[in-house]
């Protein structure tokens, strides 16, 4: 919310608006510095934010830490600037001033609510010199600003933290919402959204990095589940995929990655395997899938799995065409007898 170029261009006007007024009323040489100074943070916040855009995620993080160092100075320069303005002594650039940081102070707590902390800083920046300035300005009644401004600031703050908390939750909410819609109630696997999604990052990256080996892409088909369905009932069935996922997600590597498309159908991704290694990753989610299952029925439940693959070793492979190769070479080991694994191009199983 920080990173809104309107409310830089907004500040950098009203800063500059605020010391030509002050050139003009006072025939001052600091309000000059305060122009060259807003014009330098200004040129400066705007490449700034260009630059996050575009950055990668890890270079976009040290690129806002010094933006946010950037609206810190700013606040303090601001600051500074009204406090010329009211030890000026001319009433029109006192109420000026408190307009200005009154109306600072508010879009600073309105627009910082994901880091309050930063905007604590920037409204301190702001409103210390301001109060400064007023409580030194020769009369009496100036006091006052020492109640008000405290609880002006104060205010803001409350208003700040009450806002970060509402976009704590919105956050926290879309971030769940997120996952809900791209994880599989019952296995709590990724569903077709995720595989869809990381399976088009794998095919964008292939090729790009010095020794990359490909991936692989493995379709799982469970055999005979559909007899498991009709003679225990779907609530046993489900325990059962429940249980086959878990396998399927030890069997994998870390850097694996198990999705449930519907039914019985789950997908493997392996990135950075070579098809000796698909091979055997796939030999071992059929081991795993084969040892009896205990899972409430009675009895052991047996079942076993049947995998087609394809590897994806050169760029501009097309995410569908790769999925529809797996495919087929699933049916081609359901053809043969189940229970084994094929490989789309060899044809190679075990």
């Amino acid at each position: 919310m920080f990173e809104r170029r309107a409310v830089v261009v907004f500040g950098a006007v009203t800063s500059t608006i605020s010391a030509i007024t002050a050139a003009i009323l006072t025939g001052a040489s600091w309000p000059y510095l305060w122009i060259v100074a807003e014009a330098f943070l200004f040129v400066t916040r705007m490449r700034g934010l260009v630059a996050v855009d575009r950055s990668s995620p890890q270079q976009a993080e040290r690129r806002y830490a010094k933006l946010l160092f950037l609206g810190i100075i700013w606040g303090t320069v601001f600051g500074l600037g009204s406090f010329g303005m009211i030890s000026a002594g001319d009433h029109v650039l006192v109420v000026l001033a408190a307009i200005n940081v009154a109306g600072a102070v508010g879009n600073i707590a309105s627009r910082n609510a994901p880091l309050p902390r930063f905007g604590i800083l920037v409204m301190a920046a702001t409103c210390i010199p301001f109060t400064v300035a007023l409580l030194t300005y020769g009369t009496a009644d100036m006091w006052i600003s020492l109640v008000m401004g405290p609880m002006w600031l104060t205010g803001m703050t409350f208003v700040m933290l009450q806002n970060h908390e509402i976009t704590v939750r919105m956050i926290v909410a879309e971030l769940e919402n997120h996952r809900i819609a791209r994880t599989d109630k019952l296995t709590e696997l990724p569903n077709r959204i995720l595989l869809e999604e990381r399976l088009e990052e794998l095919c964008a990256s292939l090729g790009q990095a010095e020794g990359d080996r490909g991936f692989a892409v493995l379709c799982l088909d469970l055999d005979d589940f559909k007899p498991v369905n009709d003679d225990y009932g779907h609530a046993v069935g489900d325990k059962l995929l429940g249980a086959a996922a878990r396998r399927i997600h030890n069997a994998i590597r870390e850097v694996d990655s198990a999705y449930r498309l519907g039914g019985d159908e789950f997908v493997v991704l392996l990135p950075q395997t070579s098809r000796a290694e698909a091979f055997f990753v796939g030999s071992r989610i059929i081991t795993a899938l084969t040892r009896p299952f205990d899972i409430g029925a009675g009895e052991l439940v047996r079942i076993s799995a049947s995998i087609g693959s394809a590897v994806a070793d050169v760029p501009d492979v097309d995410p569908q065409i790769l999925l529809d190769r797996a495919d087929r070479a699933l049916y081609a080991a359901k053809a043969a007898g189940k229970n084994v694994y094929r490989d789309s191009q060899t044809g190679a199983g075990g």
